[in-house]
C-alpha cells in the first residue's frame, strides 16, 4: 500500500466532487480546503502505479490547475 497527501488546485472546485471521483484501486478522503482554493486529499493506493491513475483521475475534473503531492509512504 501506499499514501499520499495531495494539494489540489483550481477554480470552483467542490469538495463533493472530490469526493465522487471513482478510483478502482485507491481510496481518497477529502481533508480540507486551503486558501486560494485549494484541497488536501488523502490517497491510500494499492500500488504506485494506481497512485499514479488517481492522480490522473484528479487532473483531469473540470477546472483542476494542479494537482501537487505533498507526502508519500510507502506501507508494503
Amino acid at each position: 500500500m501506499i499514501e499520499s497527501l495531495i494539494l489540489i488546485e483550481g477554480q470552483n472546485l467542490s469538495e463533493e466532487t472530490l469526493r465522487s471521483v471513482s478510483l478502482s484501486n485507491a481510496k481518497q478522503l477529502v481533508i480540507g480546503n486551503t486558501p486560494g482554493g485549494g484541497v488536501i486529499l488523502h490517497v491510500a493506493a494499492n500500488s504506485p502505479a494506481d497512485l499514479g491513475t488517481a492522480f490522473l483521475a484528479f487532473a483531469q475534473i473540470q477546472g483542476v490547475t494542479k494537482v501537487l503531492p505533498l507526502t508519500l509512504q510507502n506501507l508494503g
